[in-house]
């Protein structure tokens, strides 16, 4: 990536969320969710500019409201509805807004985003890798699914059963936690936001909790009562 390339903080926060309505606003521990990761890249402090993408009025004003500096992009209800999905929102975004090399895509729905790890993808942007994105280390042992009413045995996917990997013995596997996605402008071009010249960051675990449901937002309430 060239130094000097302009690379933007971009948040998509639909107002439809079915599980969680108009969650990215919701107050966790009495601040809404969205500005817990706007403060957050704003501490940060690289991104060329910082943009919402939204098709709702009362997310743009909560954002307005405490970010002034923050941009907003108004998503078109294409790009705004249930089964759209995030790599078109960015599309929309990018083709309307020139001279933008990177696009680094933060979901708001990871409440415990940190600093240093935005540094982390930064740095590795900088090395010149086309994308770059957030995962966390699980141990678990997984097996294929049968489906109903099938003639079929289940087998393991990631270990043998003879030999059952102690967890102080296996580093485990990496897996997405959707804390964010930084990519090129051409990769995106390409409907894609993981190319093959991919690096990623690792998150703990403690910080890898992503908000679908509402158990994910008590859980989410609960470690912030105690911080």
């Amino acid at each position: 990536m060239d130094p000097d390339g302009e690379v933007v903080g971009l948040i998509l926060a639909r107002g439809g969320s079915q599980a969680i309505p108009l969650k990215n606003i919701r107050p966790l521990q009495g601040r809404p969710l969205i500005l817990r990761s706007l403060e957050c890249m704003l501490e940060f402090g690289r991104f060329s500019s910082i943009w919402v993408s939204t098709d709702h009025p009362q997310i743009a004003d909560c954002v307005l409201e405490a970010y002034p500096c923050v941009h907003i992009f108004h998503r078109s209800p294409e790009h705004a509805h249930d089964t759209a999905s995030s790599i078109a929102a960015v599309r929309e975004f990018i083709h309307a807004q020139s001279g933008i090399t990177h696009v680094a895509l933060i979901q708001c729905t990871s409440p415990f985003l940190g600093v240093a790890y935005l540094e982390r993808a930064w740095d590795l942007t900088l090395k010149g890798y086309q994308s770059v994105f957030s995962v966390t280390r699980q141990k678990k042992l997984r097996w294929s699914e049968i489906r109903p009413g099938a003639c079929q045995y289940t087998t393991p996917l990631n270990f043998d059963p003879a030999h059952r990997p102690r967890r102080q013995d296996w580093a485990g596997e990496l897996v997405e936690n959707g804390m964010f996605y930084w990519a090129s402008r051409d990769l995106i071009e390409q409907g894609v936001l993981q190319g093959t010249q991919s690096a990623y960051v690792e998150v703990d675990p403690a910080d890898s909790l992503e908000i679908d449901t509402e158990l994910d937002w008590m859980l989410a309430e609960l470690r912030l009562l105690r911080e």
